[in-house]
């Protein structure tokens, strides 16, 4: 079998690249296809053949996200191989656009069906575009909306990251559920450990932008006096540090090594973000640490109300600050917990995967 791997571009390490860094190292033959890779921020990836697109070359510092509307053509000029028998696409944007060869079976694994063009486009509309451009910028999406949802339709099978990410795909890209399997992320789950005492702090871990709501953790802080060191960087920490009271540190971005530390002695993590899935809460779970989350998005797979953790119906500073409380007079056995992050262990990743990756090779693609 004949397999290559596609990936939107490699920019910064998040959830997804952990993913496309799995396949890679099951398939490590593979050729890798993206957009680009900005090797000053992300690092180099040595050992790969990296199949870049024109875009690599129009990259200057940060500019990646002005490419956006060179996407779609982007990925249509990066053909693969028409003897490829497989392509294995990582994706929440454009790269399934990628040409193939009629016979070629294509996977997406979809960490969610593109956010700013579908469920959260008025969002996006309201905090990332200035006002004058809002015209053309509604336009702009509409159109990139209608070839993301016609290029969704050559995907032979779909997997999807979450239970929440399954319905976004069945809903946006109307796509029957017999086509779409749900595989979890993957953790490493043996490389996560409970410290014998638990610290006097509480996490919050994430990007500092708006929509990961470091600030509803922050304020929930602010009220009840407990530590909160808050991990991570963004364009909204100066805003976050204004408002922080005194028992509430921030770190920056942390490496591996001290995100385990931390986790490994937190008293518990605090998630107020609808994400798509939320590797950093089984990491957590993994340390002994249970999750205090907003009950919305992939949290419903990790996090079970009582067990796990606490989940949190509003994305408001009381309602955190309470379920924060109500996890501090509850007690969670550390060893439970480790059992729960288990299920979703990297060695299950690579099996489930490689059995769907392997019958879709199979089955070849419908008539």
């Amino acid at each position: 079998m004949k397999i290559a791997l596609a990936h939107e571009y490699f920019v910064a390490h998040g959830g997804a690249e952990r993913v496309v860094e799995t396949f890679h190292r099951m398939w490590p033959d593979a050729p890798v296809y993206t957009f680009f890779h900005d090797r000053r921020r992300y690092g180099d990836l040595p050992g790969w053949t990296l199949r870049t697109s024109y875009l690599q070359h129009l990259l200057l510092g940060e500019s990646h996200r002005v490419l956006l509307p060179l996407y779609p053509n982007a990925a249509r000029a990066l053909r693969l191989p028409p003897e490829t028998d497989v392509a294995l696409i990582s994706t929440s944007g454009f790269i399934k656009g990628i040409g193939l060869a009629d016979r070629t079976v294509a996977i997406a694994y979809c960490h969610s069906p593109t956010r700013y063009l579908y469920d959260w486009r008025e969002q996006y509309m309201r905090e990332e575009v200035p006002g004058p451009l809002v015209p053309l910028m509604r336009d702009l999406l509409q159109r990139l909306r209608d070839l993301d949802l016609r290029t969704a339709q050559r995907m032979d099978l779909w997997i999807a990251n979450s239970t929440a990410v399954r319905g976004r795909i069945e809903k946006y890209y109307e796509q029957p559920g017999e086509k779409i399997e749900i595989v979890h992320p993957p953790v490493d789950v043996e490389t996560f450990a409970a410290d014998a005492e638990r610290g006097d702090f509480w996490l919050f871990v994430g990007r500092l932008s708006s929509y990961k709501r470091a600030d509803v953790a922050v304020r929930a802080f602010n009220e009840i006096g407990l530590r909160l060191i808050v991990v991570g960087q963004g364009r909204e920490r100066g805003n976050l540090e204004r408002i922080a009271s005194e028992n509430v540190v921030f770190t920056g971005q942390a490496d591996e090594a001290t995100l385990r530390s931390l986790l490994a002695s937190a008293r518990g993590l605090v998630f107020p973000a609808e994400d798509d899935f939320g590797i950093v809460c089984v990491e957590a779970l993994a340390s002994g640490a249970p999750v205090v989350a907003l009950a919305a998005g992939g949290i419903f797979d990790i996090v079970r109300d009582g067990e796990d953790g606490i989940l949190v119906d509003v994305p408001e500073p009381r309602a955190f600050a309470d379920g924060v409380l109500r996890a501090e007079h509850t007690h969670f056995e550390p060893k439970a917990l480790r059992d729960s992050a288990r299920r979703f262990d990297v060695s299950r990743f690579r099996e489930r995967v490689r059995g769907l990756v392997e019958d879709a090779h199979e089955k070849g693609r419908a008539p």
